[in-house]
């Protein structure tokens, strides 16, 4: 699945209202990983949305402050979970806010995406030295209100 919405265009997750913040796109030869920041109501209810180009269905994510100094490899733990390796690699990203648009000029980006059996899931991203990561749920088919 992608999700190519530009910044400004709402979403409804779980009925309420989210605006889209900035877009991500990392891509490769036939690799591609949509990131959104959605901003609701409040800044305490600010969520990621994120689309696999190989998997049907979306994930709805928080930030995590994780103290890791570099990505998981194979299997994460946490929470009392595992979970596993669903896609990882190496990408391009380009970048759109409200204001501008980013491209591909800030080299590659090391990203990582998991997944437990309950159908939570961790993504990583790492680029220069820094390593950002977010943790949500895989959500059923129809949950999230896309624009048309």
């Amino acid at each position: 699945m992608l999700l190519d919405l530009a910044p400004g265009a709402l979403v409804r997750v779980d009925g309420y209202p989210y605006a889209v913040e900035e877009a991500w796109s990392f891509f490769e030869t036939e690799m591609r990983l949509d990131l959104l920041r959605l901003v609701g109501p409040s800044p305490a209810h600010e969520r990621w949305l994120a689309a696999w180009q190989d998997d049907a269905y979306l994930m709805l994510l928080q930030r995590l402050h994780a103290d890791w100094l570099s990505p998981p490899a194979a299997t994460v733990a946490h929470d009392g979970e595992i979970f596993v390796s669903l896609a990882r690699g190496s990408a391009f990203r380009t970048r759109r806010t409200r204001q501008a648009r980013a491209k591909a000029k800030d080299g590659r980006f090391e990203f990582a995406l998991f997944r437990a059996n309950s159908g939570r899931v961790l993504l990583t991203v790492a680029h220069n030295e820094e390593l950002q990561a977010w943790i949500g749920e895989t959500l059923p088919m129809g949950a999230i209100a896309l624009p048309e």
